[in-house]
């Protein structure tokens, strides 16, 4: 379950230190397909993932909405699967608090899919919920 928070934003490694090797490994083939997909600068990527603020351009919105689908958690019209997001919360997060940040973030729609990723990202960053940036 921790492979949610891990899908849904930038901010706090440490959080995610229960992962699985498994997991951690497939996040970095998510994470090298997207960059390669979308041409993100991995120096963007590692400002967000440090806590920097950075301007999401739309390479990096890309890059979010990227990752969200690869995950599961984006279904391929741009919404969310609340399901999927539910399965994957980390198990010491309070299912109330797992409610509250999918209903917030899921809102943050934009004109598309990489627009909408990069709102859904930054509001994630916002709540400080993790990385997937690892």
């Amino acid at each position: 379950m921790k492979f949610f928070v891990i899908a849904f934003a930038a901010c706090i490694v440490s959080a995610f230190a229960g992962i699985t090797d498994e997991q951690r490994m497939k996040l970095k083939e998510y994470k090298t397909a997207c960059i390669a997909e979308t041409g993100v600068d991995e120096a963007v990527i590692d400002n967000v993932k440090n806590g920097n603020q950075v301007e999401f351009d739309d390479k990096m919105n890309c890059f979010s909405a990227c990752m969200f689908k690869k995950v599961g958690i984006m279904r391929p019209d741009g919404t969310i699967d609340d399901e999927v997001a539910r399965a994957k919360a980390p198990q010491d997060l309070p299912m109330d608090k797992v409610d509250q940040i999918i209903e917030t973030c899921k809102a943050q729609v934009g004109k598309d899919n990489c627009e909408t990723g990069g709102k859904i990202m930054s509001c994630l960053l916002k709540t400080k919920t993790g990385t997937i940036l690892d």
